[in-house]
C-alpha cells in the first residue's frame, strides 16, 4: 500500500508541473535587484519587467534590496517560494565573488538558486577625477607606484572592486579601497573629489566621461570596446591580459519546477531580443547573452573559478 500511496503521488507530482507551467503565470510576479536604483543591474531589470509584463498580462514589479554587496536581496531571492513568481536579476558579485571574499554568506550562490538565462555583458570603464594628473593607463599606473597607498579607489560592488583588485596585482601597485553601498554614489564622490579613480560599469560612469566632468583612461575589455574606440583597452596601457566584463543574468529560487523555468527562460529570451530591450543595450554599450540554464550555470562555474584566484591573490577575503 505505501508502494501504491508512492507510486501515485509521484504520477501526481509529474502530472501537476506540466499543468502549472500552462497555467503559469497567473498572479503578479516580482523581480529582486540586489542593488539600489539608477544602477546597471535596476536598469536592466526594469526592461526585463516591463516586457514580462507585456507579454504575460501581469504585473511585474522590480524590488531594489541593497546592501552587503548584494548579500541581502540574494539571500531574499533564495529564501522566496520556489514557485516562479520570485525572479532575480543579478551579477557575478553575488554568484561568483562573494563567496570567496566573505566566510559565511547567508545564501548559496549554486544550490541557493536554479538559473534561467543570462542577460548581458559588457566592460568597465576606468575613469579619473579631472583633477588627477593623469590621462593613460601609463600615467595612472606611475603615479601609482610614485605614491604607493595614496590614490583612492571606489566600489560599489564586487564587480567593480574585483576589476580595481585585478588592475592591482597586475600593475603591482598599492591602491586605497573605499567601499560604497551603491556605484552611482561612487560617481558622485569621484566627481566631488573625494575619490581618485573607480572601474565603472558603462551604465553610471560614462554619462560623466562624455560630458567631461570625469576623465575616462581605458576600458576593461580584452579589446576595443565598440561604439568606444577612442579609449584603449587597459591591456593597451601595459598590462597584456588584463580583462574584466560584467554581466546580468536571471535566476528563480532552488526547487522551482523545471516546466517553469523553461517557461521563463522563453519568456526572459523574448524580452532579451525586444527591441526597448536592443535599444537600452545601445545606450548602455552592452551585448545581450541569453541561453540555457545548463549554459549560465556553467558560465557561472568559469566565472567563479577566475573571481576565486582573483580574491585569493588579492587577499580581498573578509575577516
Amino acid at each position: 500500500m505505501r508502494m501504491v500511496a508512492l507510486l501515485i503521488t509521484m504520477a501526481l507530482a509529474a502530472w501537476a508541473a506540466p499543468v502549472a507551467a500552462q497555467d503559469y503565470p497567473s498572479k503578479p510576479i516580482r523581480i529582486i535587484a540586489p542593488f539600489g536604483p539608477g544602477t546597471a543591474t535596476d536598469t536592466v531589470a526594469r526592461v526585463i519587467a516591463s516586457e514580462l509584463s507585456r507579454r504575460t498580462g501581469q504585473s511585474v514589479v522590480v524590488e531594489n534590496k541593497p546592501g552587503a554587496e548584494g548579500q541581502i536581496g540574494a539571500q531574499m531571492a533564495a529564501a522566496a517560494p520556489p514557485d516562479g513568481y520570485t525572479i532575480f536579476v543579478t551579477t557575478q558579485t553575488t554568484q561568483a565573488i562573494n563567496q570567496h571574499v566573505y566566510k559565511a554568506l547567508p545564501y548559496d550562490p549554486v544550490k541557493g538558486f536554479a538559473p534561467i538565462s543570462g542577460l548581458s555583458s559588457g566592460a568597465q570603464i576606468v575613469m579619473v577625477r579631472n583633477e588627477l594628473p593623469v590621462k593613460s593607463i601609463t600615467d595612472l599606473v606611475a603615479l601609482a607606484r610614485a605614491q604607493p597607498g595614496k590614490l583612492t579607489f571606489g566600489s560599489g560592488n564586487g564587480s567593480a572592486r574585483g576589476a580595481a583588485e585585478l588592475f592591482k596585482i597586475m600593475a603591482k601597485v598599492d591602491l586605497l579601497g573605499v567601499p560604497y553601498k551603491a556605484q552611482p554614489q561612487v560617481i558622485a564622490d569621484l566627481l566631488g573629489g573625494r575619490i581618485d579613480v573607480t572601474f565603472s560599469d558603462f551604465t553610471t560612469g560614462l554619462p560623466p566621461v562624455r560630458d567631461g566632468r570625469a576623465r575616462g583612461l581605458a576600458v576593461t575589455s580584452p579589446q576595443r570596446y565598440p561604439g568606444l574606440e577612442q579609449f584603449p583597452t587597459v591591456a593597451e596601457g601595459g598590462l597584456p591580459g588584463y580583462e574584466s566584463r560584467p554581466w546580468n543574468a536571471a535566476y528563480a529560487p532552488a526547487g522551482t519546477p523545471r516546466p517553469i523555468i523553461d517557461k521563463l527562460n522563453q519568456l526572459i529570451r523574448e524580452a532579451v531580443a525586444s527591441e526597448a530591450y536592443r535599444g537600452l543595450m545601445r545606450t548602455t554599450l552592452g551585448v545581450p547573452f541569453p541561453g540555457s540554464p545548463e549554459e549560465l550555470a556553467a558560465f557561472q562555474e568559469s566565472e567563479t573559478r577566475k573571481w576565486g584566484e582573483v580574491v585569493r591573490i588579492a587577499g580581498m577575503r573578509e575577516p
